[in-house]
């Protein structure tokens, strides 16, 4: 489990010290430092993924399922785990902006960002290149008084590593 940090948070209080206040974290290097390919964020309610240069991802909300129960079968897990990252910028810069707004594949909408809720889970894809590029399944367990939210969560995969090639 993790605790995430409203972004909010730390933009009134000088007084944390990790870059990012904890409103980021990455599931490959466990740690809430924003810049070393944070995959999702919690900023005004809403969780997000994708935040940086050509990176990008999709975020789906499952609803009320017990985190065990996420796996291959899923439509979208299917879906998430067959997608297949771009390599150059400029097709980047169209995947941001697609799942950046929303977009419906085979009935199921993905974004990359949705209202956080209790007892929800969640699934992301987070594209982070030449960082990371992981699935991940996570719930969110409970929201405290200064609006962080604890989560749980699972890796489903882990894919190789792209580079991006980028546009002249």
């Amino acid at each position: 489990m993790i605790r995430l940090l409203p972004r909010e948070v730390y933009d009134k209080d000088t007084t944390l010290t990790i870059r990012g206040g904890g409103a980021y974290y990455s599931f490959t290097r466990k740690t809430h430092a924003y810049g070393y390919g944070s995959d999702i964020s919690l900023e005004q309610g809403f969780l997000r993924v994708a935040f940086a240069g050509a990176d990008y991802g999709m975020l789906v909300k499952l609803g009320d399922v017990p985190l065990e129960g996420v796996n291959a079968e899923l439509p979208t897990v299917r879906f998430l785990s067959a997608y297949t990252a771009v390599t150059d910028e400029p097709q980047a810069r169209l995947e941001q902006r697609r799942f950046g707004s929303g977009t419906k594949i085979d009935g199921i909408f993905y974004s990359e960002r949705e209202r956080a809720q209790i007892n929800t889970t969640y699934l992301v894809r987070s594209i982070n290149y030449s960082e990371s590029d992981v699935l991940v399944a996570f719930r969110v367990l409970r929201k405290d008084s200064d609006g962080s939210l604890i989560i749980a969560w699972r890796m489903l995969r882990e894919f190789p590593v792209t580079d991006l090639a980028r546009a002249n």
